[in-house]
């Protein structure tokens, strides 16, 4: 018995059983806004990548930016939108940089601090013993941008506020400040445009009293287990969408002016607000 077993595994070991190919893609996103909201933004942008790659593609959203980077660093999916904290963190992962957005003529975005308009605070340091919401623990601008300045200050979150939550989403942040649940917040500048543009009144609630340096905007990602050849088609596909009238249409719902492939080391700039 034992002499098969070992016989068995050698065999695997030489000749392992090859697994079929998947007969679609999976893109995943991570939750910079709400699951609804989320939906809407990428239900287009899949559906045309699907088109043009001639192969359905599967559009999965999780709950914290964690679990988007192990379905990326496993292969479970195979590319797709995460933050720009998510990305520095997965690039241990062997994340691969896609393309990024330009999203309002600019390539980066930065974290606002913001409390309800009517409150007394003017200034972080104002919010100490306050009650403060974060977005997501791998969040550059929800979380880790605080995290930062909190430590410059000789600090940390769980000492300087009254209490910590977390929202998983930029817009819900940006809600509980607006209905004076709590005290601040740090969120996501495109997030906050994006919002001001079609919740007028949520935002008309809020004041910005401090803004991040600018960060390296959150883009498309691969995972390193497709094969190159993918990889630069769906860049190609990408870098090619503003040029074709629909992927226009697409990319102009999304406030996307284009894709471009950034440059690396604007992103590493910005490891020092990771831990």
């Amino acid at each position: 018995m034992r002499r098969r077993v070992l016989f068995f595994i050698i065999f695997l070991w030489l000749f392992p059983l090859s697994c079929p190919a998947r007969e679609y893609y999976v893109f995943v996103v991570a939750p910079m806004m709400s699951p609804v909201i989320t939906i809407e933004t990428y239900r287009n942008f899949v559906k045309y990548i699907s088109k043009r790659m001639g192969k359905p593609i599967q559009f999965v959203q999780k709950k914290t930016y964690s679990e988007a980077n192990h379905l990326l660093a496993t292969g479970e999916a195979d590319f797709g939108h995460i933050c720009t904290g998510a990305f520095l963190t997965g690039r241990n992962l062997g994340l691969r940089l896609l393309v990024a957005p330009v999203m309002y003529g600019k390539t980066y975005y930065q974290a606002y601090v913001i409390v309800h308009k009517d409150s007394p605070y003017y200034r972080l340091k104002d919010l100490r013993g306050k009650l403060f919401v974060f977005t997501d623990p791998l969040s550059l601008t929800g979380r880790l941008y605080i995290v930062t300045r909190l430590r410059e200050l000789g600090t940390s979150p769980k000492h300087f506020f009254r209490r910590i939550f977390f929202s998983y989403s930029h817009d819900k942040s940006l809600e509980l400040v607006a209905e004076n649940v709590i005290d601040g917040a740090s969120v996501d500048s495109l997030v906050y445009h994006y919002l001001a543009e079609r919740k007028k009144e949520l935002v008309q609630k809020l004041r910005i009293i401090e803004k991040s340096p600018p960060f390296g905007i959150p883009p498309l990602v691969a995972s390193p287990h497709i094969e190159t050849e993918l990889f630069e088609r769906l860049r190609r596909l990408l870098l090619e969408m503003d040029r074709d009238p629909a992927g226009r249409r697409v990319l102009r719902k999304m406030n996307i002016d284009r894709f471009v492939v950034p440059e690396l080391e604007i992103y590493l700039k910005t490891l020092r607000f990771i831990p």
